[in-house]
């Protein structure tokens, strides 16, 4: 016969877990590891180059040794240049 209750030993508590995704796209942005093709890192990826905001906001990253004047969105990170008449367009990317 047992005199005290058996005292059951507390539990560590959970710590909260990283997200996966958030850790594949810190990969592919300070690493350069691709994300896995179908995943949701690889579709936040994807959606950064889309460029996603209905006007953009130049700022001019440009330097003295640059033919034409080239910037970058403010607002999608897209890659902008300069026209001759000084319109700002989204640079293609191969």
């Amino acid at each position: 016969m047992k005199l005290w209750p058996r005292r059951r030993p507390a539990s560590a508590p959970e710590r909260p877990r990283a997200n996966p995704t958030h850790i594949a796209v810190l990969e592919h942005d300070l690493l350069g590891i691709k994300p896995e093709p179908g995943s949701p890192a690889a579709l936040a990826i994807a959606l950064r180059k889309t460029g996603s905001c209905f006007e953009h906001d130049p700022i001019d990253t440009s330097t003295m040794a640059d033919p034409h004047p080239t910037g970058q969105c403010a607002r999608c990170g897209r890659l902008m240049l300069q026209d001759d008449e000084g319109r700002w367009q989204v640079a293609l990317q191969p």
